[in-house]
């Protein structure tokens, strides 16, 4: 009998051992902020780094939210720094890149034309509820190239 009651004690402090973890591990968890992350990538048009071009990560479960917009430097790259997201943000990226119709900004392949301004990226692009480019936020590593040409 004492062997058997020594078992149920043994168990009994395992018990104990364990509940003390899982109420550290609750404890502590809710003083722990999450980190602000970052996004970084590389934006191209035709092949070629362009920068001025706005790129906006809308929530992917709902297009009509925007979780962080903006531009590419002169070569291609953006960085967003302090993305207080709480973990993984799935997204749907969309791009825009205004340029003057006399040709100003243009790409060498692209004929000026009369008015005043039009976007370098096509339309299905610009739109979150059209665009196919997904990503997750926080990401190191985003590339895309738009292709204006045909």
């Amino acid at each position: 009998m004492t062997t058997h009651h020594q078992a149920i004690v043994g168990s009994s402090a395992g018990w104990g051992v364990s509940i003390a973890v899982v109420l550290t591990l609750l404890v502590s968890g809710c003083n722990v902020k999450p980190v602000p992350q970052t996004a970084h990538g590389k934006v191209s048009v035709d092949g070629h780094p362009r920068g001025g071009i706005e790129i906006t990560f809308w929530d992917a479960a709902e297009t009509d939210r925007m979780i962080l917009s903006t531009s590419t430097s002169e070569d291609g790259t953006f960085a967003v720094q302090n993305i207080d997201l709480g973990g993984t943000q799935q997204c749907v990226v969309t791009f825009s890149k205004p340029a003057l119709k006399n040709g100003d900004d243009l790409p060498s392949d692209m004929k000026p034309s009369a008015g005043s301004t039009i976007d370098l990226v096509p339309a299905k692009l610009r739109s979150p509820k059209e665009s196919n480019v997904r990503t997750d936020l926080p990401t190191s590593d985003f590339q895309y190239d738009i292709v204006t040409t045909k």
